[in-house]
C-alpha cells in the first residue's frame, strides 16, 4: 500500500501546467494581474465553501470513491482551460467554468488521501509511523512535481505556448483515478461502512467542537492557515518573478530556451522540497514533539520571505536572480513542515472525521489565500511585484507569531490521540 500511496503522489503531481498557470493567464489568455488574482481568488473561495460539505460527503460515502470522482472532474477542467485559450468570445466564462470544475475536484480531493493513509496506518497498528510515511509520499509528490516542471518547460519551448500543458496533464490525472480503483475498500472510511441512522461516537459538529477545545488546537490551525496560504501564493508569484529575471538576460520563457531553464529551476526546487520532507521524522525526534518543531520553521520561513521582499524591491534585472535560493528555501520549509503539522493535527482530531477535519483546515487556508491573492494582485499591478511579496511577508510573520505563542505541545494532545483511531478504537 505504501508503494501505491507513492504512485498516487507521483500521478497527482504530474500537472504540467501548475508552474506556468499564471503565465498562461497573462500570456496565452491575455488577462492582467488583477483579473488573474480574481480568478485565483474565485477558485479558492469556491473550493473553501465546498471543503467541509464535501468532506462530510467523502467521510460518509467513501474516500476512495470521492477521489476517483475528483480526478475525473479535474481532467474535465483541464480540457476547459485549454479550450479557453483558443476562443476569444467566451474566454472569461470558460476560465471561470474551468475554475469551478477544478474547485469542486480539489475540494473533494483535499484531505481525503491523507485520511486514507492515516486510516490504513491505524488499521495496520502502525500509527507511530505517520510522520515517516507522509514525509515519504510528500517526497515523491514534490519530486514528481519538479520533474513535471522540467517536462513542461520542454513542451513550452517546443510548442511556443502554455496551452498544451493542460492536455498533457489529463493523462496522469486519469491514471490516478484508475490507480485508486485498486485500493482496498477498507480505506473508504469507517463512517461509510456504518448505517447513518446509528452513528457511533459524537456527530460532526460535536466532534469538531470537542477537538477545538484541546489546548493549542486553534493556534495550530490558525498558524497553518497563514503559513500555507502565503507560502503557496509566494510560489505562484515566483512564476512572473523568474520569467522577468530570465527575460532580463535575454532568455524569454514564452517560445524560447528560457522555458527549459524555467522548468529546470522548478525541478531543482521540487527535488529540494521533496527531500526536505524526508527530514521531518528526524526533526520530530530531535524536538520530541511535532507541534513544537513547527515553531522555528515558521520563524525561518517568515525571515526568508521578508528578505525576499526586500531583495525584490532593491534589486532589478539579473541581480534579483539571487532571490531564487530564498524561494527554494521557502518551498523546502513548507514541505518539511507539512508532515509535522499533519502529525500534530492527527493527535488532536477524531479518526472517524479525518477527511472532514482536514477539509476544514484546507477551507480556511483557501479563504486566506483568496483574500491575500486579491490584495497581492492589486499591489503587483500598482506599485509592483515586490510589494506583493512584502504583503505576504507581513502575513507570514503573523503566522510565526501564532506558532510561537499558541501552539500546544504533545501533552495536550495525548488524551485525544488515544481515541483518534478510526471509529474510536484503541491502537492495536
Amino acid at each position: 500500500m505504501i508503494a501505491r500511496f507513492c504512485a498516487y503522489a507521483v500521478l497527482r503531481n504530474l500537472r504540467f501546467f501548475e508552474p506556468f498557470f499564471l503565465l498562461f493567464l497573462l500570456h496565452d489568455v491575455g488577462v492582467d494581474f488583477v483579473a488573474a488574482g480574481a480568478l485565483l481568488a474565485y477558485e479558492k473561495l469556491l473550493g473553501g465553501a465546498l471543503e467541509v460539505p464535501l468532506g462530510v460527503v467523502t467521510d460518509r460515502l467513501g474516500r476512495r470513491r470521492a477521489l476517483i470522482a475528483s480526478f475525473s472532474l479535474a481532467a474535465a477542467a483541464f480540457a476547459v482551460f485549454a479550450w479557453a485559450a483558443h476562443t476569444r468570445a467566451w474566454t472569461l466564462p470558460l476560465l471561470y467554468l474551468g475554475q469551478t470544475l477544478y474547485a469542486v475536484a480539489e475540494a473533494a480531493r483535499s484531505g481525503s488521501h491523507k485520511a486514507i493513509i492515516l486510516d490504513w496506518l491505524t488499521q495496520q497498528g502502525r500509527r507511530g509511523e505517520k510522520t515517516r510515511v507522509i514525509g515519504t509520499t510528500r517526497f515523491f509528490s514534490k519530486a514528481s512535481g519538479g520533474a513535471a516542471a522540467l517536462i513542461a518547460g520542454s513542451i513550452v519551448w517546443g510548442t511556443g505556448h502554455f496551452t498544451a500543458l493542460f492536455w498533457a496533464a489529463m493523462v496522469p490525472t486519469l491514471g490516478a483515478a484508475a490507480l485508486l480503483w485498486t485500493y482496498p475498500r477498507s480505506v473508504e472510511g469507517s463512517l461509510s461502512q456504518r448505517p447513518p441512522e446509528s452513528p457511533e461516537g459524537p456527530g460532526l459538529w460535536a466532534g469538531l467542537a470537542q477537538a477545538a477545545k484541546r489546548p493549542g488546537l486553534l493556534g495550530l490551525v490558525a498558524a497553518s492557515v497563514l503559513f500555507e496560504s502565503q507560502s503557496k501564493l509566494a510560489l505562484v508569484y515566483l512564476q512572473p518573478y523568474l520569467a522577468a529575471r530570465l527575460a532580463a538576460v535575454e532568455l524569454p520563457v514564452a517560445a524560447g530556451v528560457g522555458a527549459v531553464i524555467y522548468g529546470a529551476w522548478f525541478f531543482i526546487q521540487g527535488l529540494l522540497a521533496g527531500s526536505a520532507s524526508l527530514l521531518a521524522p528526524r526533526v520530530e525526534a530531535a524536538t520530541g514533539d511535532a507541534a513544537a518543531a513547527l515553531r522555528p520553521l515558521h520563524r525561518a520561513a517568515a525571515a526568508a520571505l521578508l528578505t525576499l521582499a526586500g531583495l525584490a524591491l532593491a534589486a532589478d534585472g539579473a541581480v534579483a536572480l539571487i532571490g531564487l535560493p530564498l524561494f527554494a528555501a521557502l518551498a523546502a520549509l513548507q514541505n518539511l513542515r507539512r508532515p509535522l503539522f499533519l502529525t500534530a493535527l492527527d493527535d488532536r482530531m477524531d479518526g472517524a472525521w479525518r477527511a472532514t477535519t482536514l477539509s476544514a483546515e484546507t477551507q480556511l487556508r483557501g479563504w486566506a489565500y483568496a483574500a491575500s491573492a486579491l490584495v497581492a494582485g492589486v499591489l503587483a499591478d500598482g506599485p509592483g511585484v515586490p510589494w506583493a511579496f512584502a504583503w505576504m511577508a507581513l502575513l507570514m510573520a503573523a503566522a510565526a507569531g501564532l506558532a510561537g505563542r499558541l501552539t500546544g505541545g504533545r501533552s495536550a494532545a495525548e488524551p485525544l490521540a488515544q481515541a483518534a483511531v478510526g471509529g474510536g478504537q484503541q491502537d492495536p
